[in-house]
């Protein structure tokens, strides 16, 4: 479930500036019984010139006189393991029957929201399935 935070004070709303809303935080359990560090993360880059010259097609160095190479450097930069663990570990997936279990909650918290659209109870329009989790408390979605 997430919530909102607002993000004005009583000063803010006296000089007329706007409501700004943010979502909170959200420390999620996990849903894997692996461990983190048991998972294998499997790196790529997206532009491989070691693959393409092993297969003929040298292209490296018209990069190289072209002074881009940084670029593909920051293509072909850093993953973030730790990150891209935590995610996993923590994620689950939000389809119609969790969408439904989603509104059943929120009738059983206040029965006079039964029968209402899920706008109508503060939700989220459901859009599709997606992959869920959280990352240092940061809500991501996948869809």
């Amino acid at each position: 479930m997430q919530e909102t935070v607002q993000g004005t004070s009583s000063q803010d709303i006296s000089q007329g500036k706007s409501t700004q809303e943010a979502p909170a935080y959200e420390i999620k359990g996990r849903t894997m019984s692996l461990e983190e560090w048991d998972l294998t993360v499997q790196v790529e880059s997206p532009v491989d010139f070691t693959s393409l010259s092993y297969h003929g097609c040298n292209i490296k160095e018209y990069y190289e006189s072209q002074d881009l190479m940084d670029y593909f450097n920051m293509l072909n930069g850093p993953t973030y393991m730790a990150l891209v663990r935590h995610f996993w570990v923590r994620a689950h997936v939000y389809d119609k029957k969790a969408a439904k279990q989603e509104m059943d909650e929120k009738v059983l918290i206040d029965p006079t929201l039964a029968g209402k659209t899920r706008e109508e109870m503060g939700l989220e329009p459901f859009i599709g399935t997606e992959i869920r989790s959280s990352v240092l408390g940061i809500p991501v979605y996948i869809s």
